[in-house]
């Protein structure tokens, strides 16, 4: 199929319906490597901690900078564990999405892990994993992106400090066919709203049956939440946004929805107080019944 060929096909799927029935097979193989990870985890076996991955692998740790590539992964990994002592790591599956040759995983994990023999630190939140399928039948699935982030505020002093001075500064996807330039239109139609301060408009760039997963906050489900969220976190005050980037770094057309990988800095300022935020997104962009992009699915952590 061609490029042009395969944009019709992905514009004509009516309106990016919702993903269908989940293979009980690929929710089996989930299952089971979401428990292999567990025990590898607690183990400290860093190698069977990325045997899922692949050299185009998209990281995006929680108060870390995005990795790319199982090397980096397995720094990271081998940096945390130096540091950590992990008592015990769950994860559950709250949903999962088939979008026809990937596979979004959606959840919430529970980790307690000791620092520096201080008291244990039980460090829960959600995550979101994009599963690649395989070309053939019998072949493992692969990590095409995760992300996590903790569901409350928490200090830093209790997960281990990373050194990231040797991973790459992320750069802005240069491709600009008919899609990418669209979601880039949505993306700076999102950073007018936040630098104004209208979130009750920012939230009506979700479909009304999304799922936001945002820094420090549980999982926001559905029209009303997410609208709530958005109206109180971004109200007028007195804090200003005084630059804002928000930047793609990478596109998936899935056969049902578009998955970009997103990056952002933020320049705020409220009375005699500023700073900067950085962080990083997996968005899953999908088109309404009258052909506009909404998210239907987003995660973001801070840097």
């Amino acid at each position: 199929m061609n490029r042009l060929s395969f944009i019709f096909f992905l514009f004509a799927f009516a309106g990016f319906a919702q993903g269908s029935k989940i293979d009980s097979v690929i929710t089996k193989q989930i299952e089971e490597y979401n428990s292999s990870f567990a025990n590898a985890f607690v183990k400290g076996s860093k190698d069977d901690l990325v045997k899922a991955y692949t050299d185009q692998s998209i990281f995006m740790p929680e108060h870390s900078r995005q990795r790319v590539g199982t090397k980096t992964i397995l720094d990271f990994y081998k940096q945390w564990l130096t540091q950590a002592k992990i008592t015990s790591y769950e994860r559950k599956i709250l949903e999962m999405q088939d979008f026809g040759n990937y596979l979004l995983e959606i959840g919430t994990f529970d980790e307690n892990l000791t620092i520096n023999e201080q008291n244990s630190f039980s460090y829960s939140g959600k995550y979101s994993v994009l599963w690649k399928k395989p070309s053939k039948r019998g072949q493992p699935l692969t990590i095409a992106a995760e992300i996590w982030g903790s569901s409350s505020y928490f200090d830093d002093k209790n997960i281990p400090d990373i050194d990231d001075s040797s991973v790459p500064q992320t750069e802005e996807y240069s491709v600009s066919d008919k899609l990418a330039s669209e979601v880039r239109e949505r993306n700076n139609t999102i950073k007018k709203l936040v630098q104004d301060r209208q979130g009750a408009e920012h939230a009506k760039m979700f479909m009304p049956d999304a799922m936001y997963l945002t820094y420090y906050t549980p999982i926001l489900s559905g029209e009303k939440e997410i609208t709530d969220y958005f109206t109180e976190h971004e109200k007028p005050g007195t804090l200003s946004i005084d630059k804002i980037s928000i930047l793609t770094s990478g596109i998936i057309y899935a056969r049902t929805a578009i998955i970009e990988f997103g990056f952002y800095h933020v320049d705020w300022r409220d009375g005699a107080s500023n700073g900067n935020v950085r962080g990083k997104s997996i968005n899953v962009w999908k088109k309404d019944n009258n052909g506009e992009l909404l998210l239907f699915r987003q995660m973001v952590n801070h840097d």
